[in-house]
């Protein structure tokens, strides 16, 4: 009987075992990667529905402008200092079609001074004006110092926009350790707008001329103003060249009674830019101070 040969497998080499073995490992490997990071997606999307769900947005950086980086008008993070802040723009988007944004800045150690500072910047730099509605004084007795004792006081400055047809609306809302800050793309031409606030300020005026007169006039006040000159005044042009607006009321500063009247520069297109406010003195008709009406400070005329 023919003896049967034994059939025997050809050995592996060892290095290839060993690629073999490498390749196995890589796609499991990889399979678990790819596990892994698929459920943190979907966690991830989750979580982020849930809070879409109950009206609140994750914050990851704090707003450098308002608006659009293209109208260049700093939040009030960059212009004070870093705040911790919640974002309410989100729950707000569905009340306007105007771009509305809402920041809240919270546990503020001294709510007057931010708002001070950032008031100021905007009036300062960027030439937005106060149009705080119903802060007219019309008493001879309303002190500028309780105006200022009255933490919560809203303010409401408006500014012009790199769009022609709209200009821009900041409202700042100070609580007892917090803040709103509320900026809207206001879909009215500047110009259009501003002509639309002369004509109101010009009728509060008229009507202010109507009632029983005082002992000395709005007219009278501006008049004064103007003609202490460019000099004494502080101002970089001649007097002249400058518009002069009275307040209607008096205001109390410092214990006496005061008309304030504001200078103003005309530009081109027939535009007002706030100057600056001097104080008209009710009793002894002299103009003797230049007054700061975000700080409520005064400065004596040379």
């Amino acid at each position: 009987m023919p003896k049967l040969t034994k059939q025997t497998k050809d050995k592996i080499p060892d290095t290839q075992r060993q690629k073999r073995n490498s390749k196995r490992f890589s796609v499991l490997l990889a399979a678990a990667l790819i596990t892994i990071i698929t459920g943190t997606a979907f966690a991830i999307v989750l979580f982020t529905m849930q809070k879409k769900n109950t009206g609140e947005e994750i914050l990851f950086s704090v707003p450098v402008y308002y608006f659009s980086e293209e109208e260049e008008i700093p939040s009030v993070t960059t212009v004070v200092g870093e705040r911790e802040f919640e974002n309410l723009t989100v729950a707000a988007e569905t009340e306007s079609e105007n771009g509305k944004e809402i920041y809240e800045d919270l546990h503020i150690k001294d709510v007057a001074s931010d708002i001070k500072n950032y008031r100021s910047y905007l009036e300062g730099e960027k030439n937005f004006i106060d149009v705080t509605t119903d802060r007219t004084q019309s008493s001879s007795e309303s002190s500028a110092e309780e105006s200022q004792e009255n933490s919560t006081e809203i303010y409401r400055l408006a500014g012009p926009s790199r769009d022609p047809a709209s200009f821009l609306s900041i409202t700042l809302e100070p609580d007892a350790d917090s803040y709103t800050i509320t900026a809207v793309r206001e879909k009215q031409p500047w110009n259009a707008y501003f002509k639309d606030l002369w004509t109101q300020q010009k009728k509060k005026i008229e009507d202010f001329e109507k009632s029983p007169s005082p002992a000395t006039t709005l007219q009278q006040a501006e008049d004064t103003v103007r003609a202490q000159g460019q000099e004494k005044l502080g101002l970089p042009e001649a007097a002249d060249s400058y518009e002069y607006i009275a307040v209607p009321g008096l205001s109390k500063i410092e214990g006496k009674n005061y008309y304030t009247v504001r200078t103003y520069s005309r530009q081109p297109d027939e535009t007002l830019i706030y100057v600056s406010t001097y104080l008209f003195d009710h009793n002894s008709g002299s103009v003797a101070f230049r007054y700061d009406e975000v700080t409520r400070e005064t400065t004596p005329l040379n």
